[in-house]
């Protein structure tokens, strides 16, 4: 018969209820506070946690944030992780009052005003993804192929699924990016997202033979024989980690939109939720099927088959979009130059 164990190893701690992201939010957060102290010459270690927390420290810590350029929300989100952090470390401290300094939250104490986001159509983006897969093929360098191919594909993946960054790394050939003898599918299980239930849709058609090829040949290319089943890879075959995939996403935004209206991988969520209302205007609450957003009513009434058939419909549409717009330029490419459409 089993014994119990008791004592200390038996208590569940005060982060046994977070996500480890938030944990790790919770980590970044108090980081950047050590790097502040630091910079300052405040960083004594004979001083406890707590009594680095004054209120000149923090208020200090508040300007710099705002002189630095940080936004609103993301000078509110430092203090939330900050508050989050040393209650994770030093259970049952006074820390309420860092987001309520003087019993005025921080919130009305800012103007909380949200950034500005120039949101595109998906199916453009997915079109945008298209044109550098099919430009890839014609270059004669083989290393600018392989990865300008492989970025063509993950920007139609992100336009047409809306991924999460964490999603997208941790995603493995054959697991999370999977092929059923018919399509391409991904499946995500709650620990790879942020949310309560997990995600299983089938990928456009338009992809399946890039996918193919992808995976037979610039992966197998870009790996040069070493072993791994991360589907993203660089240059050498080591996976690409959530730094080097956003910053794949910013340098070809920044390429094709200009440097001021440069974007990361969460932007295509965004745009997802912008164009999925347009595009269905008769079926609301789709975009959080299809995004896998499971908070409040849409948790009740989106289950993963309605989930799946969302995502097949606004996936087929993404073809659809392409096609008439494709037909539509070269009828007018045929009116401006007769000749060259009879060729």
């Amino acid at each position: 018969m089993q014994r119990s164990v008791k004592g200390r190893f038996s208590v569940r701690g005060p982060a046994a209820r977070f996500a480890p992201q938030a944990i790790g939010k919770a980590l970044a957060g108090y980081s950047r506070w050590l790097g502040f102290n630091r910079y300052h010459g405040w960083l004594d270690p004979a001083l406890g946690v707590m009594n680095r927390v004054t209120e000149t420290r923090v208020a200090a810590y508040f300007d710099e944030l705002q002189t630095l350029g940080n936004r609103d929300y993301t000078i509110l989100g430092r203090f939330q992780e900050l508050q989050m952090a040393l209650r994770l470390m030093v259970p049952g401290a006074d820390v309420g009052w860092l987001t309520r300094p003087g019993g005025v939250p921080l919130r009305r104490r800012l103007a909380m005003e949200k950034r500005v986001l120039r949101i595109h159509d998906s199916s453009a983006l997915y079109d945008w993804g298209l044109e550098l897969m099919e430009q890839a093929v014609t270059l004669t360098a083989p290393n600018l192929r392989q990865v300008m191919l492989r970025d063509g594909l993950l920007i139609c993946l992100l336009a047409a699924v809306g991924l999460r960054l964490r999603s997208v790394e941790l995603m493995r050939l054959g697991q999370q990016l999977r092929f059923d003898s018919k399509e391409w599918w991904i499946t995500l299980d709650r620990p790879d997202l942020k949310a309560r239930s997990s995600q299983d849709q089938p990928l456009p058609a338009s992809l399946t033979p890039w996918l193919d090829r992808y995976v037979a040949v610039e992966r197998q290319e870009l790996l040069a024989g070493r072993s791994c089943d991360a589907v993203w890879v660089r240059t050498g075959g080591a996976p690409l980690t959530q730094g080097g995939l956003h910053a794949r996403i910013r340098w070809r935004s920044r390429e094709r939109f200009g440097r001021a209206h440069s974007f990361g991988v969460h932007r295509f969520r965004h745009c997802i939720g912008t164009t999925l209302p347009l595009m269905f205007p008769d079926q609301p609450g789709l975009a959080t099927s299809v995004l896998n957003i499971s908070a409040g009513v849409h948790a009740k009434h989106y289950d993963r088959g309605l989930r799946a058939s969302s995502a097949r419909g606004y996936l087929a549409g993404l073809d659809e979009d392409r096609k008439e717009a494709r037909a539509l330029l070269g009828r007018g490419a045929a009116n401006r130059n007769p000749k060259q459409a009879d060729e």
